[in-house]
């Protein structure tokens, strides 16, 4: 039996020794610090990401704040959404705004009441004499007192002996329903 080692011998343990030495220190250190270092710059980038999407809500409250102070500094104070089922005094605004046309007629849609907000929308054509006054009409309309929005407004103007404009369209009434 032979005590020692030849030079070859001494030579594929040294190379094994190191090969063990270089995957130990790939295998505890270096790729753990790796996925680490991957971690660390994911949660960085998701935080970059958080912080600009907080930036631009802050930049949009900012905005809407000014709007606010700008809307209440103005002397007249802002309509407020009238409480759900205000069909009478609803009734009552269009009859009064209506009754300087030659005719006009409406048409109640069914109340969209899913949602806290309830819309209440009135197909409505009505007739008067000029495009001045069909004009104040719609506006008596918009600026009425309570929140509404006019849609798919039309206006034909009549030809002819009798110049009549008639007006077709809907109108939208916004009531706050609690709870």
């Amino acid at each position: 039996m032979r005590r020692q080692l030849t030079t070859r011998e001494w030579l594929l343990l040294a190379l094994l020794g190191v090969l063990l030495l270089v995957s130990g220190y790939m295998l505890l250190f270096y790729m753990p610090q790796t996925a680490q270092r991957d971690r660390c710059l994911q949660e960085a980038a998701d935080r970059r990401v958080e912080i600009e999407a907080a930036q631009l809500r802050l930049e949009e409250k900012c905005r809407m704040e000014q709007e606010l102070e700008a809307l209440f500094s103005s002397g007249t104070p802002p309509l407020s959404i009238a409480d759900y089922d205000n069909l009478q005094p609803v009734m009552f605004e269009l009859n009064a705004i209506l009754a300087a046309t030659e005719d006009y007629s409406l048409s109640f849609s069914t109340v969209d009441a899913s949602q806290p907000i309830v819309r209440r929308s009135i197909s409505m054509s009505f007739t008067t004499g000029s495009y001045a006054s069909a004009k104040a009409v719609l506006q008596r309309l918009h600026d009425s007192a309570f929140r509404c929005m006019l849609e798919s407004v039309a206006i034909t103007i009549g030809q002819g002996e009798r110049d009549a404009v008639s007006v077709s369209g809907s109108i939208v009434f916004f009531e706050y329903q609690a709870g």
